[in-house]
């Protein structure tokens, strides 16, 4: 019929199967009649449906990009407008973050580039998530970057400007961390606290991969988190339900603070990240490990640098 591509629709295992064309309708079933969704269902398809979508084929697959909303559909928190000229700080420091965002990913990744060929139009998308809280996603984008770019660490700049920006204009937000797929975590996985103890081993961040992260509600709480990713999972969530061996990461006022899902309960980790904001720690990347060879090969040669180195159960 020629109609435009409008929404994706993906199966249990978060694959794509079929995209809905033109303009549609979602409703309940009644007995003999259609009739309107129930408050959750309305609210769940809401957020579902909520962006739209440009489609691409990328590596023989069909790849759903979600767009910016249209501008009379943003949304602003309410703390946005609380003080006079405050909204056009916020805007400010909102464009400047967005755009070395894209810069960032444009200028270290060829496939960002093919998929985003818009830079504006990426700019602006990601001003919308910064501008409506919703600074998970962006957390979620520069840890997978980190791991198919093989370059640890080189986000820790832009993983602190977005703490402190979360902290200027009041954004809680959590991220979830599970052990990696390796033969160093296969006996670790769903274990307890206490069992890793009387083995003589710690929590190693190194074995962890965040595998998602979204803004925190009004009073949301740990387990209120547990239930969410055991009961109700988010339409975008990748990983395992939320089980033993995880690591929650609550981000709020600019600090960072982590928590073991334990067989019983949470139990924080002040050693998760070696030191201050945890998602600012620095690994060693292989730039940095060319540097440091250069650095050193300069200092055996004979002439000195010219300056000195400076609580329910779990399952």
């Amino acid at each position: 019929m020629g109609l435009p591509l409008n929404r994706a629709l993906y199966d249990d295992e978060g694959h794509l199967y079929d995209i809905v064309s033109g303009n549609f309708l979602i409703v309940g079933l009644g007995e003999e009649d259609f009739t309107d969704l129930p408050a959750d269902l309305m609210e769940k398809y809401t957020e579902h449906f909520k962006y739209p979508e440009k489609f691409f084929r990328l590596a023989g697959e069909i790849v759903a990009v979600k767009q910016p909303l249209p501008p009379e559909e943003k949304q602003q928190p309410a703390s946005v407008m609380e003080e006079p000229g405050r909204d056009d700080i916020r805007l400010d420091d909102t464009t400047d973050l967005a755009f070395d965002l894209d810069e960032f990913f444009r200028q270290n990744s060829g496939a960002y580039a093919d998929l985003y060929p818009d830079s504006h139009a990426e700019k602006e998308r990601m001003a919308d998530e910064l501008l409506s809280g919703d600074t998970g996603k962006i957390r979620m984008r520069l840890a997978a970057f980190e791991r198919e770019e093989h370059m640890e660490g080189e986000t820790a700049p832009l993983l602190a400007r977005i703490s402190s920006y979360e902290k200027e204009y009041g954004i809680s937000t959590y991220s979830i961390y599970q052990l990696g797929l390796s033969d160093n975590t296969d006996n670790l996985r769903f274990m307890s606290l206490d069992w890793l103890e009387s083995k003589g081993l710690s929590v190693d961040r190194d074995h962890y991969q965040m595998v998602y992260a979204r803004q925190r509600e009004p009073g949301e709480t740990l387990e209120d988190i547990y239930r969410r990713f055991n009961i109700d999972h988010p339409e975008d969530f990748r990983g395992h339900s939320l089980s033993v061996s995880d690591v929650v990461i609550l981000h709020e006022n600019g600090a960072d603070a982590a928590y073991y899902v334990d067989s019983i309960g949470f139990k924080e980790l002040p050693g998760f990240f070696d030191a201050g904001a945890p998602e600012a720690r620095r690994d060693v990347s292989v730039r940095e490990e060319l540097d440091n060879a250069r650095k050193q090969a300069a200092q055996t040669e004979p002439k000195a640098p010219d300056k000195r180195p400076r609580e329910p159960e779990r399952s």
